[in-house]
């Protein structure tokens, strides 16, 4: 058995310093119950070829990606992209997962990562697909402590008169308890819930409102019980006082 979709856009950079030497590569990640597995894609082809499949970590079968169209795009499409190194383009794909035995939940997410040696690099944004129910996010929340929902979080730090460092963890949360993307074994199939919500979230950093005080949040893979590292420092060399308002944002999404 297999789950086909037949126009999948994946957006990615395209070079226009050198016209040639950028290297981009299509990313895949297939989330079931059972397993998360990660795939990388040669993105040189043409139109009706299948992608080289370059790694595959799955039990099974990679998904095939056969190329069925692509062309430049207004850059708003491509958030955040250099516009002075790349522009934004895209390929559509035919794209067929294998889903013997998979059940649900079960996602299939593409993006694609370009580099530009000397120059840069981009990212681009994720697209998912599934065949399974829509997951309803209403009982699920994000957390700055894995034992309650809490959506605020103090920091105090006594002043060294250098940079002061500490790291923060987010979690995800479902009816009020832990959501552990790390678990495989519940009978419930809770774990395999918590991974499909935690890739689709978005998340947003918008820093802090002191120069004196930056932040550096790292995700974590969805097979973790943390969602976000965020690396605070804080630079107490003034000696003086430090009041200073960090934001961050997730969105729980449905597919």
């Amino acid at each position: 058995m297999s789950a086909s979709f037949d126009s999948v856009r994946v957006y990615y950079a395209m070079d226009k310093v050198t016209g040639a030497v950028a290297s981009s590569v299509f990313n895949v990640t297939v989330i079931t119950p059972k397993e998360v597995a990660y795939g990388k894609y040669d993105s040189f082809a043409y139109k009706g070829d299948t992608l080289r499949v370059i790694s595959w970590s799955g039990s099974g079968s990679a998904p095939t990606l056969v190329l069925t169209d692509f062309d430049t795009i207004n850059n708003s499409n491509c958030l955040g992209i250099d516009t002075k190194i790349f522009r934004c383009a895209y390929m559509t794909f035919k794209i067929t997962v294998a889903s013997d035995d998979y059940g649900c939940p079960w996602i299939a997410s593409f993006y694609s990562y370009t580099d530009l040696p000397g120059f840069g690099s981009y990212t681009a944004p994720t697209v998912h697909n599934t065949i399974c129910p829509t997951i309803p996010v209403a009982s699920y929340d994000i957390s700055w402590s894995e034992n309650y929902v809490s959506h605020n979080k103090a920091l105090r730090i006594q002043s060294t008169g250098s940079t002061v460092t500490t790291t923060l963890s987010t979690y995800l949360m479902e009816g009020g308890r832990l959501c552990d993307g790390s678990n495989f074994s519940d009978n419930d199939g809770r774990g395999a819930y918590c991974r499909a919500v935690s890739e689709l979230l978005t998340f947003t950093s918008y820093g802090c409102d002191k120069s004196t005080v930056t932040v550096t949040p790292t995700r974590h893979p969805v097979t973790d019980k943390v969602l976000h590292d965020i690396v605070v420092n804080v630079n107490t060399s003034s000696g003086q006082p430090i009041d200073s308002t960090c934001r961050f944002q997730y969105v729980l999404n449905e597919l």
